[in-house]
């Protein structure tokens, strides 16, 4: 299965949470022995799909908070064509366009003055909001470390296991993801750690285990 090219040119971005070693999961050292099991690749899918919930959701609120209501209500539409396609392939790249555009578009508002000066302005409420959606979306990309850290040696302990063979492309296709996803996740991460300082606020779990952070409509 062909892998993107991205995969390999994030180390830099990603060293900094410690999540280099995913870039390395697909192409993968040969397997030092077959203790995986089936269990352990859908835990592994099981945590990715909760990783990208928790960075989705948290997204979309940082979003809301810090770009124009334009911006917002632009967003909200493409998502709405995009989520009314009847093709699931079309759909799901679709989709996956509209939010791309919308971390692309929310790196550059967390490091602008006009975001500083908006959580200065904050009140009490609205930074333990702030505050709460950045430490999810924390959450999120602390856990795609973790998959990071265990990504190489699973794919290796699956790879020379012919009796997980029929799993290997859901797994590798779960790793891929995780990397994409980690790939503009950082560069939101970044800007969150800063404008945290900006606020005083805590922002960074204490390890995986963690809960998140409720959060309430905008």
């Amino acid at each position: 299965m062909a892998m993107s090219s991205t995969l390999f040119s994030i180390a830099p971005q990603v060293q900094a949470f410690g999540l280099g070693d995913i870039t390395s999961a697909v192409t993968p050292a040969k397997a030092s022995g077959s203790s995986v099991s089936a269990g352990d690749i859908d835990a592994f899918i099981k945590t990715a799909k909760e990783a990208e919930t928790l960075i989705d959701t948290a997204a979309n609120y940082i979003f809301k908070v810090v770009v124009s209501k334009e911006e917002v209500a632009k967003h909200e539409e493409a998502m709405k064509v995009a989520n009314a396609l009847t093709d699931p392939k079309e759909k799901e790249a679709k989709i996956n366009q509209v939010e791309a555009d919308r971390d692309t578009y929310l790196q550059k508002a967390l490091v602008s003055k006009e975001t500083e000066a908006k959580v200065k302005s904050m009140n009490k409420a609205q930074l333990t909001q702030f505050a709460n959606a950045s430490y999810t979306f924390m959450l999120g990309l602390l856990k795609d470390k973790q998959l990071g850290q265990a990504s190489t040696s699973l794919v290796s302990g699956v790879t020379a296991n012919p009796m997980l063979a029929p799993q290997l492309l859901s797994l590798k296709d779960s790793v891929s993801s995780v990397a994409n996803q980690v790939q503009s996740a950082v560069k939101i991460g970044d800007g969150l750690i800063k404008l945290a300082k900006v606020g005083n606020l805590n922002i960074m779990p204490a390890s995986t285990s963690e809960k998140p952070k409720a959060v309430s409509d905008i």
